[in-house]
């Protein structure tokens, strides 16, 4: 019996505006209320982490720093409480992503949701330190959320870049 051979995909460079467009919507859905709804997904922390893995030339730690800053500003929240954890989280994942990357979409989830887990977990501890109320333990249904969403997610992301290869020895690689 023959092997059936399906095409292969090769990605191509993630375009910049694509990069921005991402982190961008990803941002103003963190901005949305979530009425105390645990288990609403951290968009910008799971993009962010996604895109930090895959160009981290173009995203890294002042990409997250800025970010943070925006969103601790957005929700009203101790300025620098979104700021550490993503940009904790880009750290890590950037050290960790030559083996994150290794795996499929749940693999990967598993092994990011630690990541996300203690993300959530520096934000209530700095909340705390600033005088505010423990979230509670619904807090942390956001990074499940994220680690359940994520096939989806990277799959969405990876799309637009995806394109065919020619079987045409002529064809240019351009």
């Amino acid at each position: 019996m023959q092997a059936v051979s399906r095409p292969a995909r090769v990605l191509q460079p993630p375009r910049p505006r694509f990069i921005f467009l991402t982190l961008a919507l990803a941002f103003f859905w963190d901005l949305i209320p979530k009425g105390g709804w645990g288990f609403w997904p951290e968009l910008t922390l799971a993009v962010l982490t996604f895109w930090a893995m895959r160009d981290p030339d173009r995203v890294g730690v002042g990409t997250a720093f800025v970010l943070g800053v925006m969103l601790d500003v957005g929700r009203g929240v101790a300025l620098g409480q979104e700021a550490l954890a993503l940009v904790w989280v880009v750290y890590l994942a950037q050290r960790r992503s030559a083996r994150i990357l290794w795996f499929g979409g749940w693999g990967q989830a598993l092994l990011l949701l630690p990541l996300w887990v203690l993300a959530l977990a520096v934000q209530a501890a700095v909340r705390l330190a600033a005088g505010g109320d423990w979230p509670g333990w619904g807090y942390f249904g956001s990074a499940f959320a994220n680690a359940a969403l994520w096939p989806l997610l990277s799959y969405a992301l990876l799309w637009p870049q995806w394109r065919a290869v020619r079987s045409d020895a002529s064809a240019s690689l351009s």
